[in-house]
């Protein structure tokens, strides 16, 4: 096996299971010198075992943002070839009931931790000509109830990916934004309910995990659609389809190119087709009864 000067080097943030572990696995078996991140340093033992690097990365600390910097330069010989960044928190509730402090904390996750992992990285990148792989959601284009907050980061990290894609064209850095469907992960699952006391939507405390198919794409297949993503380089795509060598959007995941074309198609259509595959009229009907409008 190559030595890791020799290797291509990857960074991924989130690692400790689902899509990020995924990730990280194949990569390696790519022929990646994988530096697997994670804010708890044990979840990440068993790819340590693997043969990977393990480091301990909590993307809301400047502080530990700055140390992986210096751990990578001394590890890459000061250039990244992969920054994936894949860590977030998804928490859901009506978007009457999210309190500031909610915002921000999944903001200071989902995207500000992610922009200065960019920020910080950024020279070596530059130095190896290298990819930034954004980790974004199907969701950041359709109107899911509950879900609002999650949304708006991916969203929001929709539109840095197009911006930055152009302004560090100039040295040779591709960004790849990826709005993700579902994936067999525990993303979902770890999910938590926002139901205030006084929310108008508190008979759906424990019900706002919704639309979920039973069916997803397995954390494998998806990881190596990215990575054959990554490794294609240039050229160009549309939509859920590819063209030349490479984009810088993929939308993958069950139900990904749904919501692509979905979205394509007017709001009024987009709405009253996520009012049906999810059910609404039944919960309109559940919340108008507990406050007394029926």
């Amino acid at each position: 096996m190559a030595s890791n000067s020799q290797c291509k080097t990857v960074l991924i943030t989130g690692c400790s299971s689902g899509i990020g572990e995924a990730l990280a696995r194949e990569f390696q078996a790519q022929g990646y010198h994988v530096i697997a991140t994670a804010r708890k340093i044990e979840a990440i033992s068993h790819l340590r075992k693997a043969g990977m690097t393990t480091l301990s990365l909590d993307v809301t600390k400047p502080e530990s943002v700055t140390a992986i910097k210096t751990e990578v330069e001394k590890l890459s010989d000061g250039k990244l070839d992969v920054l994936v960044n894949n860590a977030g928190i998804l928490t859901r509730g009506a978007l009457a009931d999210v309190s500031r402090e909610h915002i921000y904390a999944i903001f200071n996750t989902n995207v500000f931790g992610l922009m200065a992992m960019v920020s910080s990285l950024l020279p070596l990148l530059i130095a190896a000509k290298g990819t930034i792989v954004n980790i974004s959601s199907a969701s950041s284009v359709t109107p899911f109830p509950f879900k609002g907050p999650y949304a708006m980061t991916k969203a929001a990290l929709n539109s840095y990916g197009r911006t930055l894609a152009i302004e560090l064209s100039p040295f040779d850095v591709r960004v790849l934004t990826c709005p993700t469907g579902y994936i067999e992960s525990k993303l979902e699952a770890n999910g938590t309910d926002q139901v205030p006391e006084n929310s108008l939507y508190k008979a759906m405390a424990g019900k706002m995990e919704l639309g979920v198919p039973q069916k997803q794409m397995k954390g494998v297949e998806y990881a190596k659609l990215v990575v054959n993503e990554v490794e294609k380089g240039r050229g160009w795509g549309l939509g859920p389809w590819r063209f030349g060598a490479m984009r810088e959007w993929l939308w993958v995941g069950t139900g990904a190119s749904k919501g692509y074309w979905a979205s394509m198609m007017g709001e009024s259509f987009l709405q009253r087709g996520f009012k049906d595959i999810i059910g609404w009229n039944e919960i309109t009907r559940v919340v108008r009864k507990d406050n007394s409008l029926e």
